[in-house]
């Protein structure tokens, strides 16, 4: 059966005010729009749109997969997602301990993995892994202030010089980092660097995140990371032990249903650098750029879930229950005699082993189906 849905909107501070209202056609307001949530994850469980019963209670089950609009109006942490044996002991851990799974120092927010993959609907910026020691090397040296960075690293190598900037006394984190933001927050101010110098993102965080003389040790890890823009279209993959943050821009993600996220700076939410290092994997590896296949699917590794990309009508073979939402233009979902027309920024449940026909009146027809 086909069964329109409605997700939940996470109002988290880092997000846009225009994009996801404007999508989903609804009342702008003072509060930012984050994200969009379609799934049966416990934090934000869908709905459906003509039944007062959520997804999950419909289906019975859980979806293996959690699907989400994001807008990303300022930067993301730093972060980095927890593999399946980590998330399992990390979870139980903090279960047996009693916190609270809403209480603001907790880490595992349930027992799973969260491979993901993300495709801009945007120009989007991030960082993601480490750069080459050489590369890195560069970076520091073409800002003078952070030569005590440099020389650390030639003598300790990248492991552990990220565990000395993380663990650094915040006295010293203020002695490096200050100076640099007091030559390029004025640069950032007049327009005068580029988004594709690091330098750029650097300024716009000590705006963003550094409060009462505190700099955000977060800053630090940008000038060790490798900056990357995807063209609309594009998609990358975050696999567990990836350090990564998302800067700017507009995008769709299907990821494994779990919220785990450890955080490493550039923030106001709890940081664990204790946990974030045992997670971080310190390998240098340029990053991947993933274009959809022929049938518009964007390949990853993970096992929960596949990305299509529908942009003309056609028939398609569903074996799984599956979410479709609408990015462009009005078309209409067709399974035999069941039909369901969607506008732009509306959702629907695609449930198990139908063949979905997929129409549209207009040329721009842009869906993405999480299965």
């Amino acid at each position: 059966m086909l069964k329109r849905i409605k997700g939940i909107i996470k109002h988290y501070d880092w997000g846009g005010y225009n994009f996801l209202p404007e999508l989903l056609n609804l009342k702008k307001e003072d509060r930012p729009f984050a994200e969009y949530w379609l799934g049966t994850h416990p934090d934000g469980d869908a709905t459906l749109a003509e039944e007062n019963k959520s997804l999950g209670n419909y289906l019975q089950d859980k979806l293996p997969f959690l699907f989400k609009i994001l807008d990303v109006r300022d930067m993301l942490s730093i972060q980095v997602h927890p593999d399946k044996s980590t998330a399992e002991h990390g979870f139980a851990r903090e279960e047996v301990s009693g916190k609270p799974r809403n209480a603001f120092n907790r880490v595992f927010k349930d027992n799973n993995h969260k491979p993901e993959l993300m495709v801009a609907l945007s120009d989007f910026w991030l960082v993601q892994g480490f750069q080459s020691d050489e590369n890195i090397v560069n970076t520091l040296d073409r800002n003078p202030e952070l030569k005590p960075i440099q020389k650390y690293f030639l003598r300790h190598g990248l492991k552990d010089t990220y565990a000395h900037l993380m663990t650094m006394p915040q006295e010293e984190v203020n002695a490096i980092l200050k100076p640099l933001g007091h030559r390029i927050k004025p640069l950032y101010e007049k327009n005068k660097l580029d988004k594709t110098d690091i330098n750029f993102w650097s300024a716009r965080a000590y705006f963003t995140f550094n409060k009462k003389g505190l700099c955000d040790r977060g800053i630090f890890s940008l000038y060790l990371m490798n900056l990357v823009k995807l063209n609309v279209g594009d998609g990358i993959f975050q696999a567990p032990g990836v350090l990564h943050a998302y800067l700017e821009g507009q995008n769709v993600e299907c990821m494994a249903a779990s919220d785990n996220v450890v955080r490493g700076g550039l923030t106001s939410k709890h940081i664990d650098a204790e946990q974030l290092l045992k997670i971080v994997k310190f390998e240098h590896e340029e990053p991947q750029i993933i274009r959809p296949n022929g049938k518009g699917i964007y390949e990853t590794p993970a096992t929960e879930f596949k990305l299509q990309k529908i942009e003309r009508e056609g028939s398609y073979t569903i074996f799984r229950n599956s979410i479709v939402i609408n990015i462009g233009q009005p078309a209409t979902l067709l399974n035999g005699s069941d039909s369901l027309y969607l506008e732009k920024g509306e959702a629907a449940l695609v449930e198990t082993n139908m063949v979905l026909t997929i129409t549209t009146q207009d040329s721009e027809m842009q869906l993405f189906i999480a299965l």
